[in-house]
């Protein structure tokens, strides 16, 4: 039986809304964005992405696997 996985990198693009998937070590590693939801505001060619959130904290070139869809605006 296949469980479902969060929505990773394969349907981010500018404008959706993330969160970073719980565990993983950039979620450890981001304490004050723990549960917090940013907008991919760019996606690179080589699938990397930059997350601004409300707090005005800025993630830039970051893979984008350790991060989930919240919503997407299409």
């Amino acid at each position: 039986m296949k469980q479902s996985k969060p929505q990773t990198d394969i349907g981010l693009k500018v404008g959706d809304r993330v969160k970073l998937i719980a565990k993983t070590l950039a979620w450890k590693a981001e304490m004050t964005l723990q549960d917090k939801i940013g907008e991919v505001i760019e996606r690179r060619d080589d699938g990397q992405v930059s997350i601004l959130y409300d707090n005005g904290k800025l993630l830039m070139g970051r893979a984008a696997e350790p991060f989930e869809l919240v919503s997407s605006l299409g």
